[in-house]
C-alpha cells in the first residue's frame, strides 16, 4: 500500500518506515496501556479476571460469566499472550480487509487517523474485556466471511447474542433488514429510522410494559461526579414512547457528532469528538458516494445497524468509544477509500 504526501507517493522504503512507526506505537499502547491510563478504565478487566481465577464465583451476569469462561478456554493471561493475540488478529482483520477492497494508497493525514484509532482500539481489545470477544467472534468472521457465505458470520452472531450480548439479536435483525430492503436507498433509510424508533419504543412500553430507556437509566444511576459528566442524557422530557423515540434519534446524531462531549470544554473530550466527528463523516462520505454500490453493502448495513442498536443501550460516550473499537477495521476501509489519490 502507497503512502501519499501533498500528491506524492512516498518511496516504498519511507512508507515501510512510517508504517512500522505506527505499529510500533499499537504495540507500545498494548502492552503499557495500564501504566498510562487510570485504572477506572481497567475495572471491568479486573472484574473478569477475578472471575478466571474464582471460577465458581457468581456476580448475576451470565455475560461477564461466559466472558471469563471464553479466556478461561484460551489460557491467556492480561499482560503478555492477551495483548500479543489481539495485535495479531487486530493487524490481520485490517490487511485482510485491505486486501479484499483493493486499499492501494493512503494519504498521510489518514494514515495518522488510523494509527490514533488503532491505539485507542488497543486500550480496549487488548485486555479482558468483552470487546474482544465480540472483536474476535462477530467482525473477524465478518471481515473474512462477508464476500461470500454471509451465514457462516450470522452463525457467529447468533452464538455471541445468545451467550455475551442479547442486543446483538436486534443487531443481527437489522443488519439482513438493511442489508436486503433500505442501504442501496438513503431517502428510505432517513424514514426507516424514525419509523424503527418509534416501533421499538411502542413495543417496549406497550408489550414488555416497560420504557426501553429505564436500561440507560439504571446503568448510570450510580454513577460518580466525574464519571456522569459523559453519561447520556434524556434531552427531551416525556414518558410516552414518541417522546422515547425522539430521544433516540437525538442520541444518534450525538453519537455521531457528540457535542455533549464538546460543551465538557476538557481537551480530552475535545480532541475526542474530533475523532468521532471524523470518524463517522468518512463513513458517511463513503455511504453518500457508493451507497449503491454492492460491494460496499454489507459494510455500510452492519455499521448503520450497530450505530441503531448502541444508541438504545450505550449510558456513556466512554461505554460507546469502548464499544465502537472492534468495528474500527470496517470504518478504516471508509477513511482509505475517501482518499483522494483512490478517487482518482
Amino acid at each position: 500500500m502507497n503512502l501519499i504526501i501533498n500528491n506524492l507517493t512516498l518511496r516504498r522504503r519511507d512508507t515501510i518506515f512510517i508504517f512500522s512507526l505506527g505499529i510500533v506505537l499499537c504495540i507500545l499502547m498494548a502492552f503499557c496501556k495500564e501504566s498510562i491510563f487510570p485504572k477506572k478504565y481497567f475495572f471491568d478487566s479486573y472484574g473478569i479476571q477475578n472471575l478466571i481465577e474464582n471460577p465458581h464465583k457468581s456476580v448475576g451476569d451470565t455475560s461477564v460469566t461466559n466472558t471469563a469462561t471464553f479466556y478461561r478456554i484460551l489460557k491467556v493471561d492480561r499482560y503478555v499472550l492477551t495483548p500479543a493475540l489481539a495485535l495479531v488478529l487486530y493487524f490481520t482483520a485490517i490487511y485482510v480487509i485491505f486486501r479484499k477492497y483493493a486499499v492501494e494508497s493512503i494519504s498521510f493525514f489518514k494514515f495518522l487517523l488510523i494509527v490514533i484509532y488503532s491505539a485507542m482500539a488497543m486500550v480496549y481489545i487488548s485486555t479482558f474485556s468483552k470487546d474482544f470477544v465480540v472483536f474476535s467472534m462477530v467482525v473477524l468472521p465478518f471481515i473474512f466471511f462477508e464476500k461470500k457465505r454471509l451465514w457462516i458470520w450470522t452463525l457467529f452472531v447468533l452464538f455471541y447474542a445468545f451467550f455475551f450480548r442479547n442486543y446483538w439479536f436486534i443487531t443481527i435483525s437489522l443488519f439482513w433488514g438493511i442489508k436486503l430492503f433500505i442501504v442501496k436507498k438513503p431517502k428510505l433509510l432517513l424514514i426507516a429510522i424514525p419509523v424503527y424508533y418509534i416501533l421499538i419504543s411502542f413495543v417496549y412500553f406497550y408489550i414488555f410494559g416497560t420504557p426501553l430507556s429505564l436500561i440507560r437509566y439504571y446503568a448510570n444511576m450510580d454513577r460518580d461526579a466525574d464519571s456522569a459528566q459523559t453519561a447520556i442524557s434524556i434531552f427531551i422530557k416525556g414518558d410516552n414512547f414518541l417522546m422515547e423515540a425522539a430521544n433516540y434519534f437525538i442520541t444518534l446524531i450525538f453519537l455521531i457528532i457528540p457535542i455533549p462531549l464538546l460543551l465538557l470544554a476538557k481537551p480530552f473530550y475535545i480532541v475526542l469528538t474530533f475523532l468521532i466527528s471524523v470518524f463517522f463523516f468518512n463513513f458517511i462520505k463513503l455511504y453518500v458516494k457508493e451507497f449503491s454500490n454492492k460491494d460496499y453493502t454489507n459494510i455500510f448495513s452492519f455499521v448503520i445497524s450497530f450505530m441503531l442498536v448502541q444508541s438504545l443501550f450505550e449510558p456513556d460516550y466512554g461505554s460507546f468509544v469502548k464499544h465502537l473499537a472492534p468495528l474500527y477495521p470496517l470504518i478504516f476501509v471508509c477513511i482509505a477509500k475517501n482518499t483522494k489519490a483512490v478517487e482518482n
